[in-house]
């Protein structure tokens, strides 16, 4: 056989063992599912879902600190477009509970006097109130919105299949890439290897 042949021969089962290495060590991530009983008593399970309640709880964190803070959606929700918007119900809803309670006769006082001033406060102090009203809600309400824990919890509630195909669907690509410079390593490895037996 010729030192070519040879050396090619080297460098193909070189690259051939390092895309099967990378192959099985990327299906490892998730393979097998369950535990599985092996010879001394070892088992053997996915890294992923060996980890998984684990892993759950580190994205849920991730999430809501680095990606979607609970007060930064929710203040996000919030407009100068709404502001006014608010200011507008709340002048036009103080003066039907006027009407409502007043005498008919006082209508007109009610209608022209008191959404005056109220459209004046509205104008001077209106998004102030408004916004420390909010901030007050939303101090409120991001205390018990607990983002990780939401994100947590719909984790451990996909099967290890759905939770599998979701991450695949996002690093698929990458993967794939691992598996092939597996090979192209293993390729140059074997190319290596074969140099130094043949020449040395």
């Amino acid at each position: 056989m010729s030192y070519i042949v040879k050396l090619l021969l080297l460098a193909i089962v070189g690259g051939f063992i390092g895309w099967i290495t990378n192959f099985i060590a990327i299906k490892l991530l998730f393979r097998p599912f369950k535990p599985v009983k092996l010879l001394l008593g070892y088992k053997i399970q996915g890294v992923i879902p060996s980890r998984k309640p684990e892993l759950a709880v580190s994205i849920g964190n991730v999430i809501e600190n680095q990606l979607l803070a609970p007060k930064e959606i929710l203040n996000g929700l919030v407009s100068d477009k709404d502001i006014n918007l608010l200011k507008e119900t709340i002048v036009t809803n103080v003066i039907d509970i006027l009407k409502d309670k007043l005498p008919g006769f006082l209508h007109g006082f009610t209608d022209k006097t008191i959404r005056k001033q109220l459209d004046a406060f509205m104008e001077k102090d209106g998004d102030r109130y408004i916004r420390e009203m909010l901030n007050n809600v939303i101090t409120n309400a991001t205390d018990n919105l607990k983002i990780s824990d939401m994100v947590a919890e719909k984790i451990n509630a996909l099967d290890l299949a759905s939770f599998e195909s979701i991450v695949l669907s996002v690093v698929n690509k990458e993967l794939k890439h691992i598996e092939y410079l597996g090979g192209i390593l293993g390729f140059l490895i074997g190319l290596i290897q074969g140099l130094v037996v043949l020449l040395f």
